[in-house]
């Protein structure tokens, strides 16, 4: 049996249409548009902050000095060590100072005796004056006797305290904690009261840190810290690892007007003594923190008629104008106040090509790595502000 031309004709036609339908299915899933290289919006709390250099400055240093002359004995303690308050660290010869104690002592006693016997003298001739056994011109030698020795003892009870005070300063104890310097006189030496000096100590922990930033500043600082204790970082150069937390204490009471920059002091612990007196430090000064801050690389902002703006891609690949308002920069990424949710998947380069609601080809970039703990070199300080 002859198939028909008809059925022929019908089976051609019905291939001819399949064939088109896959291939325009085909076109379909094939991908379109212009390539571009996107990240995903990303949240952190972000500081606001100045940076800044400062140096460490102790809170104490003190000059440890003979206050007695005499044979320097001892000294009790090895250069650098820290020492406590109160503890021991020189001893001068005492000997001397004890002959003399124990003599002042001997001349106490003997006065107090002197002063009875005169109290007993006298009490015997006022009771004879009053019977008119003896004249008055008796009775006033006994009262004058009586206050003569009670004037001796006064002084050698002076004389006892100043020999008390000079044996203790015989043995000479550090009157704050910190760290002791280079000996300025060896043990064996004579050293003069009031004149030679025996060691320099300075306190380590805790420490300052003295900073100055631009006068501009200070009406964002003064505001920040009425507030709350403003916290302040600090990095020591060539230890990219080590960071100080302090606290900031108080700001100078005038602007420098050769510089125009005000002086700030910060207090740190300083329990590992990693900052010395006289160490340049860099320092991060903490205004306030952006909690969950929207952040984006800030080669995403594009500036347009209407301010800032920026290409947010959608799950169906089509890029959308977005116009933004943009907050403090960090690094290589800005803040996104308004515009950009958490997660949207932001435009980095290639934006000259896109039109609003154009289809596009994404490559998904890792976000640059971002700290809000880091401390950059402030060998160009910059400012942060709101």
């Amino acid at each position: 049996m002859q198939n028909s031309p008809s059925f022929w004709g019908c089976f051609r036609l019905l291939f001819i249409l399949g064939f088109l339908l896959t291939s325009c299915k085909k076109s379909e899933s094939l991908p379109s548009g212009p390539w571009v290289n996107a990240v995903h919006a990303i949240t952190r709390d972000v500081p606001f902050y100045v940076d800044t250099f400062g140096n460490c400055v102790t809170i104490a240093s003190i000059t440890i000095q003979a206050q007695v002359t005499g044979i320097l004995s001892q000294t009790l303690f090895q250069e650098g060590d820290i020492v406590q308050p109160g503890q021991k660290l020189f001893v001068i010869d005492p000997e001397p100072y004890q002959a003399a104690f124990q003599q002042a002592q001997g001349d106490v006693e003997a006065a107090q005796a002197n002063l009875w016997n005169a109290q007993q003298v006298l009490q015997r001739q006022s009771k004879l004056y009053a019977t008119q056994t003896i004249d008055l011109q008796t009775l006033d030698n006994a009262q004058a006797s009586e206050r003569a020795c009670e004037g001796k003892l006064q002084s050698t009870n002076a004389t006892l305290k100043r020999a008390t005070i000079n044996l203790g300063y015989c043995f000479i104890a550090s009157p704050i904690g910190g760290k002791t310097g280079v000996y300025l006189v060896n043990t064996g030496n004579l050293v003069t009261g009031n004149t030679t000096k025996l060691v320099n100590i300075q306190t380590i922990s805790p420490i300052y840190v003295d900073f100055t930033v631009p006068e501009i500043e200070l009406e964002n600082i003064r505001q920040h810290s009425d507030r709350r204790e403003l916290e302040v970082l600090v990095t020591v150069p060539g230890r990219p690892n080590y960071e100080a937390k302090g606290k900031l204490q108080f700001l100078d009471n005038e602007v420098s007007a050769q510089s125009g920059t005000l002086r700030l002091r910060a207090q740190f612990e300083n329990k590992d003594s990693a900052l010395w007196p006289g160490l340049f430090v860099n320092v991060r000064l903490i205004l306030h923190v952006l909690s969950s801050a929207i952040l984006v690389p800030h080669s995403a902002i594009l500036i347009g008629q209407k301010g800032p703006f920026l290409f947010v891609v959608d799950a169906k690949g089509h890029a959308h104008f977005r116009t933004v308002k943009t907050g403090e920069l960090h690094a290589d990424l800005i803040v996104i106040t308004e515009g950009v949710k958490k997660g949207e998947t932001v435009v980095t380069s290639g934006q000259m090509m896109l039109a609003d609601g154009s289809l596009t080809q994404v490559r998904l970039q890792p976000i640059p790595n971002y700290s809000t703990d880091n401390v950059p070199d402030s060998k160009a300080p910059s400012s942060g502000s709101e």
